[in-house]
């Protein structure tokens, strides 16, 4: 799994999002030998050409290509959760960025990509 990104080791930069059974989970902090067997792991690898992270992740690259990336298939993972939720698209991603940050820009990249 490349799109994992080791970032902050704590997972409050959400880099390392992943969707364990469909939840939007910060990998750095889970311990997988608690994660129940045959538990469904997706990552930006099994969801690149998801819609909702395409178009996420060109919105995002298209403000400014030249960051770091290492939040890049977080974002991905994080557009298709949102798609996913059954809340209304401003609560999913409001309550997707309490715990994520672009380290280079900060929120207000991701958003605005999500907002797309």
């Amino acid at each position: 799994m490349k799109s994992v990104s080791r970032a902050c080791e704590d997972g409050s930069c959400g880099a390392c999002r992943v969707l364990v059974d469909g939840a939007l989970t910060a990998s750095c902090g889970v311990l997988w030998g608690n994660v129940r067997e045959g538990a469904h792991l997706e990552t930006y690898e099994t969801l690149a050409a998801e819609p909702a992270a395409v178009r996420a992740v060109e919105a995002f690259e298209s403000e400014r290509p030249t960051r770091c990336r290492m939040c890049v298939g977080a974002l991905g993972v994080t557009a298709v959760a949102i798609t996913r939720s059954p809340e209304p698209r401003d609560v999913a991603i409001e309550n997707a960025l309490r715990d994520a940050t672009c380290m280079c820009t900060g929120r207000g990249s991701w958003r605005r990509a999500l907002d797309r």
